[in-house]
Order: structure tokens, then sequence, then C-alpha cells
């Protein structure tokens, strides 16, 4: 499922903007000057859809609705006089879930009593004291069943069943313009105390500890499968009754040692297969082989699709006398052209946004889920902006994803100004 339109009125009590998303390309770029919103609009999508409804009420707006390509309309209305917030689907009264400031005080009053292990740190937000992580209300819910349970015996915050399905039917993720640095709640010795410390880290090192995760995960996945395979062998090749002729063999074969290729090249895998010749007294001996080889390696298929776009598109950027190469151990690294490692700090903040920026949109966002991007141009150079829809297209064709990108960068635009909805010629004020 898809969004097709959103229809947003007295944005800031300022703009109403019907803004149409289906394209053939699924891809919509917003522009627009300083204070029209554009940032605000990717916050209205993702909010909504990851149930973030305390946003709404801090939100200036009358009204917006969303439409889907499966003829579904959502409703969102703000009743300013007790800043209540109505959600209703396809205009049916009984799929109507209201969001207040009184609800959200009783719920947070309640998980204090009810939940000890919390601590309220700021309005709609606690931190566990167990684990030092900081939650919102939907985190809660998302997170730990118990609590679930308890709002639910309560009748408080129960969305109601059609809106709840469409709303766990999208997955949106943002891609915002603080990209570099992420915070996260620090581990503190006494962990009752009622200080919120955070920690920041660097993003690209984050990353790149993860996609080393990816890489370990795959591995194992790969080995379980061996073990398998090789441990019922004999039997299956006693009861094996196919044919495999020459001209499948050299198909099947030709593609298993590509691929077999690729997993040396990313260092998954440390020597290559022997494949034997093709022998028609033994085909059947080849068959079993090579349906075992293909199903150990078919594990790292997506994985090998997503290295390759990923290592690709930065080599291609030429960093200055430097590139990218994953590493087992590390998840990726840079090289000089000399050959030795740089530090992934050391890169220049240009450098850093693009790897961050290309990994979010390969590793982080699954198949068919919305990606909001804000201002991806943030400290590219103006090449880099150049090359950036077609990267992304590319990416796009990669995780069937449908994009909506806020900027300001003409140059990010390029020439497909036939995928631009511009904010300050499209308003009403």
């Amino acid at each position: 499922m898809r969004l097709s339109k959103i229809e947003i009125k007295g944005l800031f009590n300022l703009f109403d903007y019907t803004i149409p998303l289906e394209n053939e390309e699924n891809l919509l770029i917003i522009t627009g000057p300083n204070g029209f919103g554009k940032t605000m609009i990717l916050n209205i999508i993702y909010s909504f859809f990851n149930k973030r409804f305390y946003f709404f009420q801090k939100l200036v707006f009358e009204s917006i609705t969303i439409w889907t390509d499966a003829k579904r309309t959502i409703y969102i209305k703000k009743h300013i006089a007790n800043n209540e917030i109505i959600i209703t689907i396809d205009d049916t009264k009984n799929e109507t879930f209201k969001y207040s400031k009184k609800l959200e005080h009783s719920i947070g009053r309640d998980i204090l009593r009810q939940f000890p292990n919390l601590r309220q740190v700021d309005d709609g937000q606690w931190i566990d004291v167990t684990t030092d992580r900081l939650l919102q209300i939907e985190d809660l819910i998302n997170d730990y069943p118990i609590f679930n349970q308890f709002l639910e015996e309560e009748s408080k915050f129960k969305l109601p069943k059609d809106l709840n399905e469409l709303l766990d039917s999208f997955n949106v993720h943002i891609i915002k313009e603080q990209r570099l640095l992420r915070r996260a709640p620090i581990k503190r010795r006494n962990s009752y105390s009622d200080r919120n410390d955070i920690y920041v880290i660097d993003t690209i090192t984050e990353y790149a500890i993860e996609l080393r995760g990816l890489i370990n995960t795959h591995l194992q996945d790969s080995f379980s499968i061996s073990q398998r395979l090789d441990s019922s062998f004999p039997k299956r090749l006693l009861n094996e009754k196919g044919h495999l002729s020459i001209e499948e063999f050299d198909i099947r074969f030709k593609a298993l040692k590509q691929k077999q290729e690729k997993l040396k090249q990313f260092g998954l895998s440390q020597s290559e297969q022997e494949i034997p010749s093709y022998d028609e007294k033994n085909a059947n001996v080849l068959l079993v082989y090579l349906k075992d080889s293909e199903e150990k390696i078919s594990v790292f298929d997506e994985l090998l699709n997503k290295l390759e776009l990923f290592t690709n598109i930065l080599n291609e950027r030429r960093f200055t006398f430097k590139s990218i190469k994953i590493d087992r151990k590390k998840g990726f690294i840079f090289l000089t052209s000399k050959g030795d490692e740089l530090s992934l700090t050391d890169l220049s903040s240009g450098e850093q946004h693009e790897v961050v920026l290309l990994y979010e949109l390969i590793f982080k966002s699954n198949k068919n889920t919305l990606v909001l991007i804000d201002e991806p141009e943030i400290s590219l150079h103006v090449t880099w902006q150049k090359e950036f829809l077609s990267d992304l297209l590319k990416i796009m064709e990669l995780q069937q994803m449908q994009v909506i990108v806020a900027t300001h960068s003409p140059q990010i635009i390029n020439d497909r100004w036939d995928l631009v909805f511009n904010l300050e010629t499209q308003t009403t004020q």
C-alpha cells in the first residue's frame, strides 16, 4: 500500500496544501522557501504512521486528510478548544479515535503507579531506569507486552482495530537532516538518578558496527544451512530422481560461480568451491550438489545486491584518494590510495553524509517502505547533489520504495522538475 495524496489545511494558520504523491517513479520532491513547511510535512507523515499522536497536539493545523492507493481515506482533525485530536478512517464513526491532553495525563499518572521501573522525565516521555532507555508512549505500546495489556484493560489508549491495522501496514522511515551524530541514553552508575543524561555517538561508526552484525548473521545462517544439507547429503543423493542436462548445468553453475566470486570480493568467503565437469553418468550427483550449493549461497542474495550497490555508488563518487571496502570484522572501512586504513571519522563531513545517507536508504529502509528524506544536499558537493536522484532511483528499484524528498537544492532536482511540488507556488494564503 502507498500514499496517493495528502491535504493539509491551516498549517501554521497560514497554508493550505493539496499534495499529489503518486507518479510513475513513486518519488516526490517537495521544495519551497524556509518557513513553508517542507520538513513539517515529512514529520506529519512520519508521526502519524508511527502513532506519535502527541505530535499533532503541538502542531498548528485545522485538518489533515491522507489518501492511499487502496482507496482508504484517513481524516485527522483538531479541536482547538480542548486540543483534542480526532482520527477517522473512511468517514466511519465507529472507527474514530480521540487523543487528548487529558487522556495523556491520565495515562501518565497510571504509568507511574503501575510501573515503578519507569520515571517521567518530560511531558509524554519516560525513562526505564533498568535500562536507561528513553521512551515515548508508542515505544511502551510496541515494546512492552505487559504495558500494552495494561492499556487494553484500562481501555484508554486502544486504537480501533481497523485504524491500528492500517497504520501497521505502513512502514515509514525518516532520514533527518542531522545525520552524523546520534543521541542515546547514557548508562549511569546510579540507575535511579533523575538526570536524563545522554551521550552522542558518530553515526558512521555505529553503522559500520551494524553492518558487521548483519554480515555475521548471514554467515551464521549459511553455516546452519550447510550443516543441515551436508548431514543429509547421502540420503538425498540416493533418493534423487531428477535429471540435469549439460545446458542447464552450464547455466546454473555459471550463475553459482558469479555469486561465489562476489562473496570472495566482499570477504564473505575465503575460497571458491571447485566446480566439477559435467558427466552424464553422474548427473544426479551434480544435481544434488548444485541444489545444495545454490541453497547455501542464496541466503546472501539480497545482502550481495545491497553491498554491491552501496560500494559501487560510493567508489564512483571518487572520494579524495580513498575508497570503501567491505570488511567482515569491521563492517566497512575506507582505504587511502596507498592502501592505508582511515578512521571513519577522518572522512570529511560531506563524505560522512554521503555514506550515512546511502546506508540508511540501502540497509535501514526495508522493501515497500515509505522513505522520507530531509535535505539530502547537506554538506554534499554540487556534483554529488546532481547525481543524487540517479542513485536514489537505482536504490528505489532494488528496494521497491516510495520516497518523498524535501530540499532547497536545484542541483538535487537536476532536470526532474516534473517530480517537484513547489510549496511557494502551490500554496493559498
